[in-house]
């Protein structure tokens, strides 16, 4: 007589979730199997309704990230329509990248030019600054704040 085998992992329900924002990810305390309980939000509706997902094995995230603009859409920023990030720094890091630059490890901060906005001490740092390209790193980031610490008091 042939036993049959538990029930494997390879059985598993795909889900697609378009256009949310992951909210938060929980353990799941009432399972010993490392499951999470997902907290999200569709970023398209009007409401701040949330959505959960509980006994989660497995998250796929293929975000194809887009950074979120809105919260400057009202002022002067002048974005480039590649990338979507500000249009002084998308120009030197295409620049850049043209060149033959493909080791984003051996990039160097643009200067604090880059950062200048037609919206008057509006500044656009971290990853949103690079729009829709993967080769910010965080060193630029701390690189970018002192750039624009500097052009705040440049400005008193």
């Amino acid at each position: 007589e042939e036993k049959k085998d538990e029930e494997t992992s390879t059985n598993f329900r795909l889900i697609y979730h378009p256009r949310v924002q992951l909210e938060s990810i929980t353990n799941n305390v009432s399972d010993s199997n490392g499951t999470v309980n997902l907290l999200f939000r569709d970023v398209q509706s009007d409401t701040d309704e949330m959505n959960v997902i509980e006994d989660v094995s497995t998250v796929i995230a293929n975000v194809g990230f887009r950074p979120d603009s809105s919260i400057y859409q009202e002022l002067q920023v002048h974005q480039c329509y590649a990338s979507e990030g500000p249009m002084n720094l998308a120009a030197v890091l295409m620049s850049s990248s043209s060149a033959g630059s493909v080791d984003c490890l051996a990039q160097v901060a643009p200067g604090k030019e880059t950062m200048i906005n037609p919206e008057p001490s509006f500044y656009i740092v971290g990853m949103k600054s690079y729009g829709r390209s993967s080769k910010f790193l965080l060193t630029i980031g701390h690189e970018q704040v002192k750039h624009v610490m500097e052009l705040l008091k440049e400005d008193i």
